[in-house]
């Protein structure tokens, strides 16, 4: 439950999120002043948000909180009230953390640190909105980017002596060293934070950094200093009477016990957590302790308790959209299955857990793969640019001193020529060598990544592998037979998907003229597959303009996404694609004559949504045009 006690720390925008709903008047009687009140003063803001942080944190009905925090964006926007207005966006970016949908969390956050520095709001709200957006990159693990902004709300803080000071950045910082393997370097960072937690004789955020520091032991795989740092939570928890952090505490506690192979004791722990969970309506807290039940009855070789446990956890993170419970529960009552030998029903279950991951988590890898090369261009950019400049610096010295000092020596310019080209061979060397380091880091991220695109398909290959020897063994050739034809299309499909990821990190498709052509060979054998006449046409100029890698890997999943809807659904006889070039801009066209549809209803034809995601993503725009009977028209343009 690691997730809901990280959004105590967005209480740096304002009062302590649980602190003030503890203090507010009941649910029913701020609802009813909003009902009862205009929509206009300061104090109708404030009850907005107080509704909201309750519906977040103590009933987790993230519809009507959500639907709550857009109104009072804006309330605050007409009213000319930023606090209020950062406050909103606050509250949507904390709906969509808990919903593990990290990447729109991430908008909302970036929100509230742009709107408290446009208005010019108390540093004390900017740097918190910093914070916030420091949990946003942790969250989507940009190591990287954690430990700059972190560094950064650090200086701040100390520029303008904000007090009292913040635990927040180098706890994270600390986190982000360890996920890049420097656990070393991330310990003299948990300290600092835990300093300022007893500097601050702050025993709720004391009671808080102890659970997190179990977590980051769990994580070490580390489970005894985890359990003391849990029950220490624990132990602060209860004497606060902070129930949510009991739940956290005990949770922990549970899942320590468990890898030190004692379920048992730890089966009372988890109890106790259900208990609160269920006493608060918390939902996700509910179902994080379902998940956690049904672990420790597999751990007692209790399975049919087990499944009960895991299957009300997924049902539950399913009915909520808790992405994270779902995905992890999932993939445990897959593995419940395969440790009794039931592949069959293991193997429909992996496949749900593989759809959850293609959606979000393969996703999310292969972005950051792209954002991290992109990054090593531009650095590496930067570092040619500096050595020009260095060897033109060192150029016009040597031309000074040749004219200057033309009488000098002969022995003292050969000095000088020496020691020149001693500093370019040193400049030149040094930049190598980081370029080589950078080159490295990014080859193991790549590995990493690719690791993670496959691993859920290879499950599935490796429980129908254990599928196939049963059905021999029955006698069943049929089923035999269907089971390795299913193998056959996953391993095609893992290496489709790396084929993709090898084409988009190769510079040697940096043009607009590679992207036209993949599209055409993806696109020509379906095309004939439906009997569609099939033309593209590009301009000539294409060849020879160039186009960054994200750009180009978005524009070819948007292209490829139309492909597939006009081959699925358009009933088309005739289809063209063009590529046009002009007024520095990139417009790509996919026409049909088929049966369109209504493009203000809802319609079958599926991802126009994240289609436009990823224009907006290249700074661009889409347009759909289509009518019933008429065919259909796509407009991607893209600023050059």
């Amino acid at each position: 439950m690691k997730i809901r006690y990280w959004l105590l720390m967005l209480g740096l925008l304002g009062s302590s999120p649980l602190a003030t709903a503890q203090a507010s008047r009941t649910l029913d009687s701020l609802l009813t002043y909003l009902r009862m009140h205009p929509a206009t003063d300061t104090t109708y803001l404030k009850v907005m948000d107080k509704v909201a942080i309750e519906l977040i944190y103590k009933k987790a009905d993230y519809a009507r909180a959500d639907s709550l925090s857009r109104q009072m964006a804006e309330v605050a926007s007409k009213a000319g009230n930023w606090t209020k207005l950062v406050a909103a966006h606050r509250n949507r970016a904390a709906i969509n953390l808990l919903k593990a949908d990290y990447e729109q969390a991430m908008v909302f956050f970036q929100k509230t640190l742009e709107t408290a520095e446009q208005h010019n709001l108390p540093r004390q709200l900017i740097y918190g909105a910093m914070c916030n957006l420091i949990i946003g990159h942790d969250k989507l693990q940009h190591n990287e980017e954690v430990i700059q902004l972190a560094t950064r709300a650090i200086e701040y803080q100390e520029r303008y002596q904000l007090k009292p000071r913040s635990p927040l950045p180098p706890r994270l910082i600390g986190e982000a060293l360890v996920r890049l393997g420097r656990q070393q370097q991330a310990i003299p960072y948990y300290q600092q934070a835990g300093a300022i937690f007893r500097e601050l004789g702050d025993e709720r955020g004391t009671a808080i950094f102890e659970n997190q520091t179990g977590d980051f032991y769990l994580e070490l795989k580390q489970p005894q200093p985890a359990l003391a740092h849990f029950r220490q939570s624990l132990q602060l928890a209860e004497r606060l009477q902070f129930e949510l952090l009991q739940a956290d505490a005990l949770d922990g506690v549970a899942n320590a016990l468990r890898l030190l192979k004692r379920p048992a004791e730890a089966m009372p722990y988890a109890h106790r957590a259900l208990a609160i969970a269920q006493k608060q309506d918390n939902k996700l807290g509910t179902s994080t302790s379902y998940g956690t039940m049904g672990q420790l009855y597999q751990a007692q070789l209790d399975y049919p308790n087990a499944e009960t446990y895991l299957k009300k956890a997924i049902a539950l993170a399913e009915k909520n959209g808790y992405k994270d419970d779902l995905k992890r529960y999932t993939q445990a009552l897959a593995d419940l299955f395969a440790e009794q030998n039931k592949y069959q029903q293991a193997y429909v279950v992996q496949l749900k857990n593989n759809k959850l991951t293609d959606s979000t988590t393969a996703v999310r890898t292969n972005a950051e793969v792209q954002r991290l090369l992109a990054k090593y261009e531009a650095d590496k950019r930067e570092t040619q640019i500096r050595l020009l400049q260095n060897e033109r610096q060192l150029q016009q010295q040597e031309a000074d001193r040749t004219r200057w000092q033309r009488n000098a020596l002969l022995a003292g310019g050969a000095l000088l020529v020496l020691l020149g080209a001693a500093t370019t061979a040193w400049l030149l060397n040094r930049a190598r060598v980081r370029r080589l380091q950078e080159a490295q880091q990014i080859r193991k991220q790549i590995a990493h990544d690719l690791h993670d695109e496959v691993g859920s398909t290879l499950s599935s290959i490796s429980l129908l592998s254990g599928m196939v020897n049963d059905l021999i063994a029955q006698k069943r050739p049929e089923s035999a037979e269907r089971a390795i034809q299913k193998i056959n299309t996953d391993a095609r499909q893992i290496l489709e998907a790396i084929d993709e990821i090898i084409w988009t990190i190769n510079p040697g498709n940096d043009s607009l003229q590679r992207v036209a052509l993949r599209l055409k060979e993806y696109a020509q054998p379906l095309m004939e597959s439906k009997n569609i006449a099939f033309s593209l046409v590009d301009d000539p100029g294409l060849d020879h303009l160039p186009i960054s890698m994200d750009v180009r890997r978005n524009l070819y999943l948007v292209a490829k996404e139309a492909i597939n809807n006009l081959i699925k659904y358009s009933e088309a006889t005739q289809a063209t694609m063009r590529f046009e070039h002009q007024n520095n801009q990139l417009k790509v066209v996919i026409e049909d004559n088929g049966r369109g549809f209504d493009v203000n209803q809802a319609s079958l034809r599926t991802g126009q949504q994240s289609m436009r995601d990823r224009a907006s993503a290249m700074g661009g725009s889409l347009t759909v045009q289509s009518a019933v009977g008429s065919g259909t028209k796509l407009e991607l343009v893209v600023g050059q």
